[in-house]
């Protein structure tokens, strides 16, 4: 069942590339081990008229190509390179080849430019740099996608924007990493009473406090380490998205799954700013479009696919409890607080830009 599911979600985004890489994909690896320098822009006229520099960019981006950054990639790839008639070509790099696959060191230099010009990064990865880019990572801020797409598009949108301007970073559009859940291989969880003494692996610090704080027992671990983690009783279960969940193949190993629409991790596509500066106007305003549209098919995506995925874990087994709103209730007067503390770590103007109350 997983086998023909990965067939169909992957078929939305193979029309002009394979989800599993372009066609130059083996050109990418070669690419990534030269770190080679972008093209010097030669600005040409395209057959809209605009000019369009003649140029390669590079997009460097956290996972495999078959992620949600990846796909959306691809898809950014896509449009960029058939509006502007081939002159702006697209060179990705997923896995955070250019960093070593080292995540804090894929921020550290797109901060500080070099080795390639665009990312799509999740913006939780930026609270290292400043905590205040944790402020959509706040518990049960948004019950849905909807409401944070209300507030990414408005003022939470020109908040990110500013606050990434400030480390020499262009903010250009978001799309979802997903809405987390509460997954374990231990009991269906009702309240925060069923969550006491679980061991839930965590990533960051706003993790770890939300598990203490609803009487889980967190454990860092890496990605890659959790499935055998899940295997060998090392821990009971995780928070992620979905999606997460079903391509790390997690519903194999946790059968229980409670819908409380945690946090929100979201994808943004950013540019270097001095690199954006070299870019002639036209081309600007191309990666802008572009990665606005991309992010909307992203967001779409996201929503037709997380019913699939959804309905593929029933089928296999895994039990999905969606609480009641009384104890759903509970699990936000647990997670009390987290909420408070990151409030004040985000501040106010954090939190009123993107509805956090």
């Amino acid at each position: 069942m997983k086998k023909v599911l990965s067939i169909a979600l992957m078929a939305a985004c193979a029309v002009n590339l394979c989800a599993c890489g372009s066609s130059s994909a083996p050109a990418q690896t070669t690419q990534a081990a030269a770190a080679p320098q972008a093209a010097e822009p030669g600005e040409s006229a395209a057959a809209d008229g605009k000019s369009y520099d003649k140029v390669s960019l590079k997009l460097s981006y956290a996972t495999g190509d078959t992620g949600m950054d990846g796909l959306t990639a691809i898809e950014f790839e896509r449009l960029v390179e058939e509006k502007s008639g081939g002159q702006v070509q697209i060179d990705r790099f997923p896995n955070c080849q250019l960093s070593g696959g080292d995540m804090v060191r894929h921020v550290e230099m797109m901060i500080s430019g070099g080795a390639f010009e665009l990312a799509i990064i999740s913006e939780n990865s930026f609270s290292d740099v400043d905590q205040t880019f944790q402020v959509t990572s706040i518990p049960f801020t948004f019950a849905n996608y909807d409401q944070a797409w209300e507030k990414a598009d408005s003022t939470g949108g020109e908040f990110s924007k500013n606050l990434f301007s400030k480390y020499g970073v262009v903010y250009l559009s978001t799309f979802p990493n997903g809405i987390m859940q509460f997954a374990n291989n231990k009991r269906e969880l009702h309240t925060p009473a069923d969550m006491v003494n679980l061991k839930m692996r965590t990533y960051g610090d706003l993790q770890m406090s939300l598990m203490r704080s609803l009487g889980a027992d967190p454990t860092q671990l890496s990605w890659s380490e959790l499935y055998s983690a899940l295997q060998t009783g090392a821990v009971d279960g995780n928070m992620n998205g979905y999606q997460t969940l079903y391509s790390g193949s997690m519903h194999e190993v946790q059968p229980y799954i409670t819908e409380v629409n945690a946090t929100l991790g979201l994808y943004d596509f950013l540019a270097n700013q001095a690199a954006w500066e070299k870019l002639s106007p036209d081309t600007q305003v191309l990666l802008q479009e572009c990665a606005t549209e991309a992010a909307k098919w992203g967001r779409d995506y996201m929503s037709k696919t997380e019913a699939e995925v959804k309905q593929a874990m029933t089928d296999y087994g895994v039990n999905i409890y969606v609480p009641t709103a009384e104890e759903l209730e509970a699990f936000k007067e647990g997670a009390a607080p987290t909420i408070e503390e990151y409030k004040k770590i985000v501040g106010p103007e954090a939190c009123a830009a993107w509805g956090v109350e």
